[in-house]
């Protein structure tokens, strides 16, 4: 049934007694009203009153009878067809096989799905309609939480369109796979409800081909010339049964620099790692490239490449030390022995008059703008007054650690000096508290080691030796100590990493290496003096090893982007896409002192091209009320993988500083995994659509011509829930009332 107008009719429930009962009431009603009436002697007054309370009760049972008012208007006049298709970059995945057993993308077999739908406007639909064909790709209609995304949303062009338009239907060309926005079908009620269907055509393979993927690469965010890195890579199979592959590192030549050849388990992922070593400083291309696997249907994802930024490494390091017992003599060689490490040493002996003399030895301690220069600051047995630091001195190097990104490593000795630094501003910044009842430490005849915990053994600090086994039990063989340090406990937000062997103290096994965070630095903390030790039966192997890992940790963040007057730095150390990452930039004055009160401000640009600007503040005080010591805090999401180079920019110095920050992660499309027909098939159910088979113009007029025509739409008011009906029988009350005690009733 069709209508040219809108018909409104009303309608009323009278089922049960209702009718009869409502009749007796209204004829019982008028008999009342008419003898009040005569007994009145027929004044007109009382006339009017009980003809209203006839109209009272009359729509009192009105009311009973639930009326509304239905107007049915006709369907809307739809001349339109939607056809989205989806041009989000997981239609590049390559698993569609044309004539010939050729594969091809998703992408291209959508093309030729829109080309197919006919070069004219119009479809001729069931009866004598003409139906305009509108043709659009879901980037177009991507909504305002979303325009800059790089993903899949489904559900938001969806909502549009029916927003916007009215259409007859809506053609959707996609893989199904979506990961913004809404559900797909939290949308499809709406879809129901106006009557207008989703014609879903699904692209892709449900499971994935039989093929061997080569992950992208993730290289470190930079590597030192000179020194060995680890490139690690992933292969993900999906063949049914195990294969072998060759693996290879080639730099921008093509030349092989590493091979490997792998196992790959059937339908799982296999890790591995090149070891390479850089020479020169500056930007090098590499290319890691899988070779032939029987079964692998697309060799167009085996080959990588990647950059990789190689840097000239200098870091300057400076040792505070009193007497210069045995572990900072070997220490000293070890650092001045480093091609990458600059060593000064400040050593105060209470026995000498004068201080410095020797090479690598200062003067005096540095003052602030020449402190800032160091980025691993060693403190040992050192204490308060004279032949150690002054306070003054302990608020410098607090400040350095907080607001410098510069490491602290404490190495306490028996002579108990840190415990008197304990009182000052560095206090705060111990990884431990230490034990007030033994200040200079605990000494055994035998020797005792170091036992590392679950973290240490993770962690990069301590691995002595590639495999993670054999490297805790290397720390266990290690030539022993006889004196550690007192220590009661590790702090809250501190890492421990070793512990004593044997001692137990009242929280469990005492901890002798510990760090924590500080800020933007770092802070070391190394219960034993006698790690010069390890050399007996080792040489310098791992002691050097150690103290080179040691020193190229703590100023990791300090040494990510920097410049004569200004740094950027960076947490976490390895961002991820779309995660928050808090940025924190050092500015610097000519003369070296940290810069107060500047405008500091940074340009973004993602691998896409996108520029984002980033004002940065000044960072709040420490919790002691102490200012930031020059230093700037700003955070971004960054949301997309890849190299971010920023240029952060100083107004009030003119100086700048080109950095770049590497994001990890994932892309949101991810190329490669099956097609999610499922989604498109749910949402075409839901909708009152189909999963199309094929798309041309042909099929869709079969597919239009047999969908129902649309439904009228129906609006009903409830007439005896109105405010309008309630208002007039409260007037009708008001005016009755009135009446009554007009004509002396009441």
């Amino acid at each position: 049934m069709s209508f040219d107008a809108p018909i409104a009719a009303l309608e009323v429930s009278l089922g049960g007694a209702l009718v009869p009962l409502g009749a007796l009431v209204l004829l019982l009603t008028v008999g009342l009203g008419v003898r009040a009436w005569l007994r009145s002697r027929r004044r007109p007054a009382i006339l009017g009153l009980e003809v209203l309370r006839t109209v009272l009760v009359g729509a009192l049972l009105f009311a009973l009878a639930a009326p509304e008012r239905v107007v049915t208007e006709p369907a809307d006049a739809r001349s339109e067809v939607v056809v989205l298709w989806d041009d989000s970059a997981s239609m590049g995945t390559r698993d569609v096989f044309a004539d010939g057993g050729a594969l091809r993308t998703r992408a291209a077999d959508a093309a030729e799905a829109v080309a197919a739908l006919g070069a004219g406007d119009d479809l001729q639909g069931s009866g004598a309609d003409e139906l305009e064909l509108v043709r659009t790709p879901l980037s177009a209609l991507r909504t305002a939480d979303t325009d800059e995304a790089s993903g899949t949303d489904l559900s938001g062009p969806l909502a549009r369109v029916l927003a916007e338009r009215r259409p007859r239907a809506v053609v959707l060309l996609s893989d199904g796979d979506w990961n913004e926005g809404e559900r797909p079908d939290g949308v499809a009620e709406d879809y129901r409800l106006a009557g207008v269907p989703v014609l879903a055509r699904a692209f892709g393979s449900e499971t994935r081909l039989p093929d061997v993927a080569l992950e992208p690469v993730e290289p470190p965010a930079f590597a030192v010339s000179g020194r060995p890195i680890e490139l690690p890579f992933t292969l993900n199979s999906a063949l049914p049964r195990d294969a072998t592959a060759s693996v290879t590192l080639e730099d921008a030549r093509g030349a092989v620099l590493e091979s490997q050849t792998l196992l790959l388990p059937a339908r799982r992922r296999t890790r591995g790692a090149f070891r390479y070593v850089p020479t020169e400083p500056g930007t090098e291309t590499l290319t890691v490239r899988l070779g032939a696997v029987p079964g692998d249907v697309d060799p167009s994802n085996d080959v990588r490449s990647f950059d990789l930024t190689v840097r000239s490494e200098r870091l300057r390091v400076l040792l505070v030390e009193t007497v210069p017992r045995w572990e900072y003599r070997f220490l000293r060689n070890a650092l001045v022995r480093d091609p990458g490490v600059s060593v000064d040493c400040f050593v105060q002996h209470p026995g000498l008059d004068e201080v410095g003399g020797g090479p690598h030895h200062l003067d005096a301690f540095p003052e602030p703008g020449q402190l800032t220069d160091y980025d691993v600051v060693f403190v040992g047995d050192v204490g308060l007054g004279a032949g150690g630091l002054d306070a003054r001195q302990c608020e410098q190097l607090a400040r350095l650690v907080r607001d410098q990104a510069t490491g602290l490593i404490l190495m306490p000795g028996a002579r108990g000096g840190l415990h008197e630094l304990a009182a000052t501003e560095l206090g705060d910044l111990y990884p431990v508290d230490l034990d007030a009842l033994a200040p200079h430490g605990h000494g055994r005849s035998a020797p005792s080691s170091l036992v590392l915990t679950e973290q240490g053994a993770r962690s990069s600090l301590t691995r002595l030796v590639p495999d993670a086994e054999r490297n805790g039990a290397l720390w266990s063989d290690l030539p022993g100590f006889h004196w550690y340090a007192g220590v009661e406990r590790a702090r809250a937000g501190s890492s421990v990493l070793a512990v004593h062997a044997t001692e137990v103290g009242a929280r469990g096994r005492v901890p002798l290496l510990v760090t924590r965070p500080a800020r933007t630095g770092k802070v070391l903390f190394m219960g034993t003096d006698a790690a010069w030790r390890w050399r007996e039966g080792y040489e310098d192997r791992y002691h050097y090893r150690f103290w080179s890992q040691v020193v190229r940790w703590m100023a990791y963040q300090r040494t990510m982007n920097a410049g004569e007057s200004m740094r950027l730095f960076f947490a976490p150390d390895r961002p991820s896409a779309r995660a928050s990452v808090a940025l924190s930039a050092n500015v610097m004055d000519a003369s070296g002192e940290p810069l107060s009160g500047a405008s500091v401000r940074a340009r973004v640009i993602a691998p896409s091209g996108r520029l984002e600007v980033i004002e940065f503040e000044p960072a709040p005080p420490a919790p002691d009320g102490t200012e930031a010591w020059g230093l700037y805090v700003a955070s971004f999401v960054p949301r997309e993988a890849g190299r971010h180079a920023v240029e952060l920019a100083c107004e009030d110095t003119g100086a700048t500083l080109a950095a770049e920050i590497p994001v990890s992660g994932g892309p949101l499309e991810m190329v490669g995994r099956p097609a999610r027909v499922d989604v498109l098939r749910e949402l075409a159910r839901l909708t009152g659509g189909a999963l199309l088979d094929d798309v041309d113009g042909a099929s869709l007029r079969a597919r239009l011509a047999a969908l129902p025509e649309p439904a009228p739409t129906v609006r009903r008011v409830r007439i005896w829930a109105h405010p309008a009906f309630g208002g007039l029988v409260a007037l009708l009350m008001a005016l009755f009332w009135a009446g009554r005690k007009a004509a002396g009733r009441v």
